[in-house]
C-alpha cells in the first residue's frame, strides 16, 4: 500500500464517526456539535468508495467498516473494536483482505496469500503505517483522536449531488501530523449534508504526492453491534504468522557486504560515481529481499535495492519536484527540493533500487547511471 492509500484511509475514521451538524454558521459551532456526535456515538457501521491517484499509482476501492468503543484502558487510552473488510478494489489480491480486532488482539488476513497476521493490539500499533495493519491501526487512532487531531475551516454552503450542504475544508492539526507522521501538506474538503447530518463526500488533496475522494454509500449509527462481530477464527489451512515476528524479521540488520551479498537473491550493486567525501559507512539487511547501504561524507545518502516493493511510501519534504527520468533506459521517478535533498527510484529487471539523501538531483542521477 502506499502513503496515498494511508491518508486515504485515515480520512475514513473522520467519515466513521459522523461528525456532523445541522447547522454550521462557524467552525467553532461545528467542533462543539460533532465533538457531542462522537461522545455519543457508540458504534459505527458504513460503507464507503474511495478512488486515489498518484506519481506510482492509481485506483478504487469500497470498504465496509465497523467499530465499537470500548472502556478505556487502565492508562486512561481509549479502546475500540475494528472490523474491516474490502469489498470491491482494482487490486484484485487486495479484495476480501480483512481486518478484526477485539481490543486486545487482532487477525489480519489476506485471501490471496492464505496467511493470518495475529498480535496484540500493541502489536498492531507497530506495524508500518504503509501496511493494511498499520493503515487500519491509524484509522482507528484517529477515530479515537477526534476533532482534537483537525483544524476546521467553514466555506459556505453548497448543492452536492442535489442535496443542501455545507462545505468545510479539513486539516490535520500539526501535532497530529508529527505523531502520525503524515509529511506534507494536506488538505481535506467535506460536505456536510444539512437535512441528515452527516458527511457526504470527502476529497483529500495531497498536493505532489495525490489526491483522492471518499464518498459514503451507507452509514449506521448506534445500532448495537454484538461482540461475536468483532471475533475471528483463522480458516482452515491459513498460515498463521505472528507479528512479532513478522517485526523481528524485517527489523533491518547490519551487515557486511559480502553478507548483504549472500542474504539476497539478485545481485548486488554498487557506485562507480559517489559525489566528493562521500563513502560507505554501513550496510543493512531487511529480510531476504532488501540491502540498504548508507553513504556519507560532504552529503548523506541511502541506496536501496530489493525484489520487493519498496520506495513508493517515502514522502519527501513539502515544497518537492516531481519529474519523470530514465535510468540505464528504464523509466524513473526523481523527487527534489531546494537545499533538502532527492529521491530517484526506478525498477530495472525486477529489482527496485530507491537513492535518496542531501545530494542533488543531477548527483542521484550520476550515482543512479553509475552503478555496476
Amino acid at each position: 500500500m502506499h502513503r496515498t492509500f494511508v491518508f486515504i484511509t485515515l480520512i475514513i475514521s473522520s467519515l466513521l464517526l459522523g461528525a456532523c451538524a445541522a447547522q454550521v454558521p462557524t467552525a467553532d459551532e461545528i467542533v462543539a456539535k460533532m465533538e457531542a456526535a462522537r461522545a455519543n456515538t457508540q458504534d459505527v457501521h458504513a460503507t464507503v468508495a474511495i478512488a486515489f491517484t498518484s506519481p506510482d499509482k492509481t485506483g478504487t476501492m469500497v470498504i465496509e467498516g465497523w467499530m465499537q468503543k470500548l472502556p478505556d484502558a487502565a492508562d486512561g487510552k481509549p479502546k475500540a473494536r475494528v472490523r474491516a473488510e474490502v469489498r470491491e478494489a482494482s487490486q484484485s489480491d487486495v479484495v476480501g483482505t480483512l481486518l478484526v480486532s477485539d481490543g486486545e488482539q487482532f487477525w489480519l488476513y489476506s485471501p490471496a496469500k492464505n496467511t493470518v497476521v495475529t498480535g496484540t493490539a500493541a502489536e498492531m500499533k507497530q506495524q508500518a503505517p504503509t501496511s493494511p495493519t498499520g493503515a487500519t491501526q491509524m484509522l482507528q487512532n484517529v477515530v479515537q483522536k477526534g476533532l482534537d487531531a483537525v483544524d476546521l475551516k467553514v466555506l459556505g454552503a453548497e448543492q452536492m449531488a442535489g442535496k443542501n450542504t455545507w462545505k468545510v475544508t479539513i486539516t490535520p492539526k500539526p501535532e497530529t501530523s508529527a505523531k502520525l507522521n503524515l509529511a506534507g501538506v494536506i488538505e481535506g474538503t467535506m460536505w456536510v449534508d444539512e437535512a441528515l447530518a452527516l458527511p457526504l463526500k470527502l476529497s483529500v488533496d495531497a498536493s505532489d504526492f495525490g489526491s483522492g475522494t471518499v464518498e459514503v454509500r451507507t452509514i449506521e449509527l448506534n445500532t448495537g453491534m454484538s461482540a461475536d462481530l468483532f471475533s475471528y477464527t483463522p480458516p482452515a489451512g491459513a498460515e498463521i504468522v505472528k507479528a512479532a515476528d513478522l517485526v523481528a524479521k524485517m527489523a533491518p540488520t547490519v551487515a557486511t557486504l559480502d553478507e548483504a551479498r549472500n542474504n539476497v537473491s539478485f545481485t548486488l550493486r554498487e557506485p562507480s560515481y559517489l559525489p566528493a567525501g562521500m563513502a560507505l559507512v554501513e550496510v543493512r539487511v531487511v529480510g531476504t529481499d532488501t540491502v540498504i547501504l548508507n553513504y556519507n561524507g560532504g552529503s548523506s545518502m541511502s541506496l536501496v535495492q530489493s525484489s520487493s516493493d519498496v520506495g513508493n511510501d517515502r514522502e519527501p519534504p513539502t515544497g518537492s519536484n516531481v519529474q519523470p527520468v530514465t535510468v540505464h533506459g528504464q523509466p524513473a521517478t526523481l523527487i527534489t527540493s531546494d537545499g533538502k535533498g532527492s529521491l530517484l527510484r526506478w525498477d530495472e529487471g525486477g529489482i527496485k533500487t530507491v537513492i535518496a539523501g542531501t545530494l542533488s538531483g543531477d548527483e542521484a542521477l550520476k550515482v543512479a547511471e553509475g552503478l555496476k
